[in-house]
């Protein structure tokens, strides 16, 4: 069931998502030594952190269209802001965005493309847990972590390849302990 909220308040709990998941990233990027620490070695790679995500872009069938384009304002908006602080690590952000159209399928289709065509090196989720689900089953089976911002059903941490790889990272908090209490 999709909630009914003006734009503006469906645009600010998006914006809040991204303004989460800022925090989780900017602790991986933390300041400290810029030597690494005995026993690490530097990063073997000095060019861009390339990061992909799926977003519905453009009206389709079960339509998160506005969710996806204020995401999508709010990753660019949280990469430009990175980039002019030095980046992630000392290295760039670049964004690889992909449309999913608001389709399961679809969504597989692009985070395999992220993953195995593009080689990014981390992956943003989209919007709803009827998308995150199957993007982080995608992301888990790839080895890679998966910070999503609005997906938070249990179904998405419900999943045996999240039950198995711990992967998905929400950085909202879960429906489970928000939404169904209230309801209750």
């Amino acid at each position: 069931m999709r909630c009914n909220l003006p734009w503006s308040s469906r645009n600010a709990i998006a914006m809040g998502a991204v303004a989460l998941s800022v925090g989780v990233l900017a602790a991986c990027s933390g300041g400290g030594s810029s030597s690494p620490s005995a026993g690490a070695s530097a990063p073997a790679d000095t060019g861009p952190i390339t990061i992909g995500a799926s977003l519905s872009l453009t009206p389709a069938s079960g339509n998160f269209t506005l969710d996806g384009k204020a995401f999508k304002k709010g990753y660019e908006l949280w990469a430009k802001d990175v980039n002019a602080h030095g980046g992630l690590l000392g290295r760039q952000v670049v964004l690889k965005i992909l449309d999913n159209q608001s389709s399961p399928n679809q969504v597989v289709t692009d985070y395999q493309t992220l993953i195995s065509t593009d080689h990014v090196d981390l992956t943003f989720g989209p919007f709803s847990s009827l998308l995150t689900t199957p993007a982080s089953m995608v992301a888990a089976h790839n080895g890679y972590a998966f910070i999503e911002g609005a997906g938070g059903a249990p179904a998405v941490f419900d999943a045996a390849s999240n039950q198995a790889d711990h992967n998905t990272f929400d950085v909202s908090l879960p429906v489970e302990d928000t939404i169904m209490p209230f309801v209750d």
